[in-house]
């Protein structure tokens, strides 16, 4: 099986000012360094640690290796147990040049609060990490150091200090553990809201290998490589997907505006070929809404007012009369529901479907040439025009102003 959208991982780790307004990872080293100061906290001396986690100088840069380059992760797998040695090294060997990473995942107990976590070696995760923050040393200096990189969120819902600690739940022998909060941070997955080196999350009881990041490299589809992960661990592991599939349906709308508005998502899928996006872009992009000649659908909040226009056309020419169903809009999954195939843009909420019972694939199909007439206008593309006949379909092609 495989998970939700977002997972318990830092893979997309960035900094944000203690506002929480905005993410890290600036075009200039002003900027970067603006957010630094607000997002991290260095101690001047080593803090005290209940693992056998080193003591690390607020200033010792050796402590974290230097970054090399940055790795774009693009599949993350965990377990409940520890993978083997034998699964690591095959799931390694699917990604180009061994860009793989692994590290402790679970959830652990934050001032009595449940709370997913990784536990990791900073010098190896952070060339995984998003631009900006895989640059920041500091950063991953307070991992070294035994201290926690808590998420925003989780910081203003606990109300924990910058500097301050972080109680946790306490040892196996029963002594109070509290960590330092040495950094806010914010993840591009949901769910992570604790970061901390490997010897503490031993000390939390994470298990060894539990979560591993892989990259598909430039020559391979992310979902693909999400498959492979799949047919390996079975279902003794979660693959989640942390970067849109090669298939991105923006690259068919026109201009970097629309590849903005529609954004792109990781998702769950499972399968039987449906899909589960994020559910973040799902409440800020999918809507239900009335429209002319169907009543109420639900689509991508960019495309109902073209979706509106156009069969408020058809209905004032006269057409309304030659449609009869509408067979869906946002409905997540692969194209045939197939996982080898490319996703749908019914995913995105971005292509309807009318009178399906008499617009089956392979055939011409029933829909009035005027009709088709109308939508492409609106800046739909129609199914009916591919080789492999899709009548019912029609996709937006074009962002209209």
């Amino acid at each position: 099986m495989l998970r939700r959208t977002a997972a318990p991982c830092a893979a997309l780790l960035s900094l944000v000012a203690l506002t929480g307004c905005g993410a890290g990872g600036s075009d200039d080293a002003a900027a970067s360094t603006r957010q630094l100061k607000a997002g991290v906290s260095t101690p001047a001396s080593p803090s005290p640690a209940p693992a056998a986690a080193p003591a690390v100088k607020a200033n010792d840069n050796s402590a974290v290796a230097p970054l090399s380059t940055r790795v774009q992760p693009d599949v993350l797998v965990t377990g409940a147990r520890t993978f083997s040695e034998t699964g690591l090294k095959r799931l390694a060997a699917l990604s180009p040049d061994g860009s793989t990473v692994v590290f402790r995942a679970g959830t652990v107990k934050v001032a009595g609060h449940v709370v997913h976590a990784v536990a990791v070696d900073p010098s190896a995760f952070r060339r995984f990490a998003a631009e900006g923050t895989a640059e920041a040393t500091p950063v991953w200096l307070s991992v070294a150091r035994g201290e926690a990189v808590v998420s925003h969120s989780l910081a203003k819902g606990l109300k924990l200090a910058l500097g301050g600690q972080a109680p946790m739940a306490p040892l196996k022998n029963g002594k109070p553990f509290s960590l330092r909060v040495g950094a806010f941070a914010t993840t591009g997955v949901t769910d992570t809201d604790l970061i901390v080196n490997d010897e503490q999350g031993q000390a939390l009881g994470l298990p060894k290998a539990t979560g591993m990041l892989l990259t598909a490299g430039k020559d391979v589809d992310p979902v693909t490589l999400a498959g492979k992960v799949r047919a390996i661990t079975g279902k003794g592991g979660d693959v989640d997907l942390l970067t849109p599939p090669a298939a991105n349906p923006v690259a068919f709308l026109t201009g970097s505006r629309a590849a903005r508005a529609f954004g792109a998502f990781s998702y769950r899928y499972f399968p039987d070929g449906t899909i589960q996006p994020d559910a973040r872009w799902v409440n800020e992009n999918i809507v239900t809404a009335r429209v002319p000649i169907f009543g109420r659908v639900t689509c991508h909040r960019l495309m109902v007012p073209q979706l509106r226009g156009a069969l408020a056309e058809v209905e004032a020419a006269g057409l309304g009369g030659s449609l009869h169903t509408y067979d869906g809009c946002y409905v997540p999954r692969f194209i045939e529901r197939n996982p080898d195939r490319s996703i749908s843009l019914h995913t995105w909420g971005i292509a309807i479907d009318m009178d399906a019972s008499t617009n089956y694939r392979g055939i011409a199909g029933t829909m009035d040439p005027k009709i088709v007439e109308i939508f492409k206008r609106w800046g739909f593309r129609w199914g009916g025009d591919w080789e492999y006949t899709d009548p019912m379909h029609f996709e937006m092609g074009a962002l209209i102003r």
